[in-house]
């Protein structure tokens, strides 16, 4: 009975160490935290437990050396597994058929128990069709030779699917069918494929030279995704033999050791095309492992496949390697052949030796005084490359508080808690494990962790507030205490450590610090409240305990606004066309104004003076940058405002910034041409009914106070009997004139309407009643109307005039002293020389002498019709006749000028005047009664009939 009982309490205290095996699957590009299940019951762990109490059982994941269990997680309490990450099998699992990430799972009892389980888990992830096809390249240009027959094949890079199984490419289509060409695809093993392009009918470059195809590689997923190439064909020869390996495989086995660029194989393909076509160039196929290419090279040239670096180091056994094989064409064609390489194990190498300790992992572990013998510590996982004795390990522990227990025939060990541990006589432990293999000599590694042995830490600290908050002025002075935060710990903490937790990017870091052990805050950096209104800060309490736990509280920090900023405009100036007449409290403009400042020193007021001295401006600036009208606008006063602005802001002091600013008044036609003549004060003009045609009647004027097309005016003569056959109006100018000759039957009155009309939208006009009085003889009146008609062009003359005075009298002076050492007279045809101004107007028909002139009649020895003197060349005269005029002032000795004028000189008053209308000259039969003016100071008289004696009959002056 004793030695039942004894077996009783050893069964009940072993370790129960056994395997168990669960698999899950899952779908890729699954959510995040993506339930599995839960482990204790698909591996029917409970059924081990003695007592089947599951609530003292807790669960870890084996992480260390392990890649594939990075990707889950698992409740220690539940046993629920969980995908902490969203799995990529297309990524995690490029090229493989199938997909499965394998890691451990440690059941074992949190207390004084001592049940230990390890559970294999194998996660199965399925393929989604979330990957198209792709082409390596999308628009591909080929060339076909037309002398190809039916059958002949033209290779084309197949598409890519990272998908795998039913989900990567099934198929290919062409596009459009009817076309001589057909499509065929060969699949390899590693994902690839290579499309030929078949010609299924006769080509003839002449009847069509190109084809556009569209080539479609179709997957087989549900709903099917595709992938296009855009395929040109040009019509003309073709490469179309690929490269030819020796071997559809190699097998070849090297030593471990063996020297990086050590040539193991020589690869050999033969193309049966020429030249470039026929050149093969060797490499090694991008479609598999990185740890391919950084482990081995093939020559391009040569074929040499080389070792470039320690085989040692990658620590496989095997490698399968894909060689390409290519000739050198524009689009080259591919062969591929596998090479299995076989690593010999040649060279002994140290154990690797895994550390795993629960829970946290790491080289420490703290254990509690009243933690249960049997206690599971860790994990040792042992890996050796080498095989026979080299690869036999065994591990030992030098702490005997610690025990090694062999996990089944793995090699694997368990450290075990072996004996009770007493803090008060040992705190820390180091333990140390050794393993060694069994090869001559033996080569082994040790590794260590810590042991604390401590009590629970289980309270974090805790501040006196959750947020705390204070305010700082900016621009403020630096270094500069702010404030301090305080914390409790309940546990038997000592020190509590505070710190300031920034992001790495967070520029706070270098402006703010804290005092680790009283808890200040300190700022070493000027605030900017425009930059940085309000600041927080996360401040973390960490305890002395094992492990560390953290309290947090939240540090506010409000920077107040003071004065610096003036308000600012967005534009060095501003300038607006505006129309005139627009309603008052109209908005004309916004200007762009900004203060970055807060509360009164960020608000601001617009003052507005003018740069033309006007007193007051029609306009109101407010506060917000927008203008109004407070006046109604006239462009015929004011066309436009140079106003200086002055922004400043309630700051105190005050800041503020100007701007100059133009507003330009645009013309609305708000203005009717004026008629300026004829008058109101003359209706009517008198004209002789012997005027002959193109004879000015008048000008009319008006004038516009707006301004570009607004006040251009057209002239309009409206009335039932103005007709164009007798007058005509140059609608620019207004120059009003006859249109033909007048005679007897047209005596009477013609009254109408002047209409001055400007061009502005609507139009704009003045009338005035009119009348023209056709007489038998010209009267006071018509000479009055016209003079007036000329009022203005007599005053911009005698401006004129006024102008040329001094240099006049000068070469008055210079000529009068020349003619007096002539010694010759020169004659001229019927010509009047004046010695001054000689105003004249042909409107009027009318000469007026400012002064004393001079006369000279002469007798042509040939008559002429319509004589006048030739200006290309001279005129000589046989005779002269001197005349002597009767006149109330007896005339000087006559002086000789030239050759073909003698003058006489009359000592006439200024302001005598001459009217052409008659003929000085009585034997004159057909006389002329308009002059030939040549210049200013010469008028000329002519017959129109020959041989006529020019004897002047009466005298000029009047």
């Amino acid at each position: 009975m004793f030695i039942f009982s004894i077996v009783l309490l050893l069964l009940s205290l072993s370790i129960f160490v056994d395997c168990r095996e669960v698999s899950y699957t899952i779908d890729e590009e699954n959510i995040v935290d993506y339930f599995l299940g839960k482990v204790a019951e698909d591996a029917k762990l409970l059924e081990l437990l003695p007592t089947g109490d599951s609530s003292d059982v807790q669960y870890n994941i084996l992480f260390s050396g392990n890649k594939d269990a990075s990707w889950f997680s698992i409740n220690d309490k539940t046993s629920a597994l969980f995908a902490s990450k969203s799995i990529d099998r297309d990524v995690i699992c490029k090229y493989l058929t199938t997909c499965v990430l394998e890691f451990d799972v440690i059941a074992q009892s949190s207390g004084s128990g001592s049940f230990y389980h390890k559970v294999s888990v194998s996660v199965t992830v399925n393929d989604r069709n979330d990957n198209a096809p792709r082409f390596p390249n999308p628009v591909v240009r080929q060339i076909v030779s037309e002398a190809s027959v039916p059958g002949a094949a033209t290779p084309l890079m197949g598409a890519e699917d990272l998908d795998a199984g039913s989900n990567d490419i099934q198929a290919y289509r062409l596009l459009p069918e009817k076309v001589p060409f057909n499509l065929t695809a060969e699949y390899y093993a590693n994902g690839r494929s290579q499309l030929q392009l078949i010609v299924t009918g006769k080509l003839d470059r002449e009847t069509k030279n190109n084809y556009n195809l569209l080539i479609l590689a179709v997957d087989g997923g549900q709903p099917a995704k595709t992938g296009t190439l855009s395929l040109s064909i040009e019509i003309g020869d073709i490469n179309d033999n690929s490269p030819i390996f020796e071997k559809t495989m190699y097998n070849i086995s090297i030593a471990e050791d063996v020297a990086p660029l050590t040539r193991v194989l020589t690869l050999s393909a033969t193309d049966e095309d020429s030249g470039e076509n026929g050149r093969v160039i060797y490499r090694l196929s991008d479609h598999q492992a990185d740890s391919i290419h950084r482990t081995f090279k093939v020559e391009a040239t040569t074929g040499e496949l080389k070792v470039i670096k320690s085989l040692i180091e990658e620590r496989r056994a095997n490698y399968e390697i894909i060689v390409e094989a290519s000739d050198n064409a524009s689009n080259p064609l591919i062969s591929q052949v596998p090479v299995f390489v076989t690593i010999l194990d040649t060279q002994n190498t140290a154990p690797q030796v895994i550390l795993n300790i629960f829970p946290s992992g790491g080289n420490s572990l703290e254990v509690f005084e009243n933690a249960a013998i049997g206690t599971v510590l860790a994990l040792i996982s042992v890996k050796d490359p080498d095989s026979g004795p080299n690869g036999q390990v065994e591990c030992a522990i030098n702490d005997n508080n610690f025990s090694l227990k062999k996990y089944d025939d793995s090699a694997e060990y368990n450290v075990i808690l072996n004996k009770s541990l007493d803090r008060e006589k040992k705190s820390v432990h180091i333990v140390t494990i050794t393993c060694s293999d069994a090869a001559t000599p033996p080569l082994s590694v040790t590794t260590e962790f810590t042991v604390q042995v401590s009590d629970s830490n289980d309270n974090p600290p805790l501040f006196s507030q959750n947020i705390y908050e204070t305010s700082v002025t900016e621009n403020n002075p630096t270094p500069i205490n702010i404030g301090q935060v305080q914390a409790q710990d309940a546990d038997n903490t000592k020190n509590i450590t505070y710190s300031i937790e920034f992001d790495d990017s967070n520029i706070y870091s270098q402006w703010f610090d804290i005092d680790s052990e009283s808890g200040a805050i300190f700022l070493s950096h000027s605030l900017d409240r425009e930059t940085s209104p309000e600041i927080e800060l996360q401040i973390r309490a960490i305890d002395n305990g094992s492990p560390l736990l953290t309290g947090s509280a939240i540090f506010k920090i409000s920077v107040a606004d003071i004065n610096d900023n003036k308000p600012v405009f967005q534009s060095k100036t501003f300038e607006y066309w505006v129309p005139e007449n627009i309603s008052v409290n109209t908005m004309i403009a916004s200007l762009g104004v900004l203060d970055a400042d807060a509360g009164l020193n960020g608000k601001f007021s617009i003052s507005a003076s003018s740069n033309d001295g006007y007193n007051s401006l029609p306009f109101m600036f407010l506060e917000n940058g927008s203008i109004f009208t407070s006046e109604e606008l006239d462009r015929e006063k004011i066309d436009r405002y140079h106003i200086h602005l002055t922004a400043f802001d309630h700051g105190i002091p005050s800041l503020k910034s100007t701007v100059n600013l133009t507003i330009h008044l645009l013309d609305i036609n708000d203005n009717p041409p004026v008629i300026q003549f004829p008058s109101s004060d003359t209706p009517y003009l008198e004209i002789p009914f012997t005027s002959t045609e193109d004879t000015v009647i008048m000008n009319i004027q008006a004038t516009d106070e707006d301004e570009g097309e607004n006040s251009r005016v057209n002239y309009i003569l409206e009335g039932d009997n103005v007709t164009a056959d007798m007058f005509s109006l140059h609608n620019e100018t207004g120059q009003l004139s006859l249109s033909r000759d007048l005679g007897i039957s047209d005596v009477g009155v013609l009254s109408f309407f002047i209409i001055a009309r400007d061009n502005g939208e609507p139009p704009l006009e003045a009338r005035r009643a009119f009348s023209i009085k056709i007489s038998t003889q010209l009267t006071s009146s018509h000479r009055q109307a016209e003079e007036e008609s000329v009022r203005y062009y007599a005053i911009a003359i005698a401006i004129g005039c006024v102008t040329v005075v001094l240099s006049a009298i000068i070469i008055f002076a210079i000529c009068y002293v020349r003619r007096r050492d002539r010694h010759k007279a020169d004659t001229s045809n019927g010509s009047v020389t004046s010695n001054s101004t000689l105003e004249t107007d042909l409107s009027h028909s009318e000469i007026r002498m400012n002064g004393g002139y001079h006369k000279t009649y002469t007798q042509p020895s040939v008559a002429k019709a319509a004589w006048r003197p030739q200006r290309e060349k001279q005129v000589s005269f046989k005779e002269t006749t001197e005349v002597r005029e009767k006149m109330n002032r007896s005339p000087r000795e006559p002086e000789i000028v030239s050759d073909d004028v003698v003058i006489w000189e009359y000592g006439s008053e200024a302001g005598d005047s001459y009217y052409p209308y008659s003929d000085p000259y009585g034997s004159l039969q057909k006389p002329r009664q308009i002059p030939n003016l040549y210049s200013k100071n010469q008028i000329e008289w002519a017959s129109d009939q020959e041989g006529v004696q020019w004897t002047p009959s009466s005298d000029v002056m009047i």
